[in-house]
């Protein structure tokens, strides 16, 4: 329920990112937007002490494969990401305040009546800040666990408007104040 208000908030602030604002087909897999191996993207909204981010990546940035899993190690690699991405500290440390996580969501890639050969990967986060005007910037840590990764293309809407930036491995923090 939490992610369908956040998906609103982007809808109605006209800021919709491709992978919000079209949906198509690729070879069996039904997904939303471009699906590029080493790119992501991570939508912010930060709303007085409250932060949304919807991060999504296909699935082979974060786990070597972005097919269902078929074997024992493959099933185990997947369990450990969920395991890791249910770790605020994955994603990101909050600097100038603290955050904690209220709620975190992971969309299991693999449901429906179709077969996934290029899974995207999910994840919504919730955070509650301690003090946001305290809040400088988050360091994502993403670039550090998982090596495959390239790119994150992030969208925000601060207080102090709507941003873009990108985010690689020599530069991974998100300026807020």
């Amino acid at each position: 329920m939490r992610s369908m208000l956040y998906f609103m908030a982007i809808l109605t602030t006209g800021m919709g990112t491709s992978a919000l604002a079209h949906e198509h087909h690729h070879e069996g897999h039904r997904h939303h937007g471009a699906h590029v191996h080493g790119m992501a993207t991570l939508d912010l909204v930060a709303d007085a002490n409250n932060i949304m981010i919807h991060l999504r990546s296909p699935l082979v940035n974060l786990l070597g494969f972005e097919h269902q899993p078929v074997t024992t190690q493959q099933e185990t690699a997947y369990h450990d990401l969920h395991q890791q991405l249910l770790a605020l500290e994955t994603l990101l440390t909050a600097q100038g305040t603290d955050c904690q996580a209220e709620d975190i969501e992971i969309a299991d890639p693999f449901t429906g009546d179709e077969e996934a050969l290029h899974a995207d990967i999910e994840v919504s986060y919730f955070l509650h800040c301690n003090n946001a005007d305290g809040l400088t910037a988050l360091a994502v840590n993403l670039f550090t666990h998982y090596e495959r990764l390239e790119t994150i293309e992030v969208q925000m809407i601060l207080p102090s408007g709507q941003h873009h930036i990108q985010l690689t491995a020599q530069q991974t923090t998100i300026r807020i104040n």
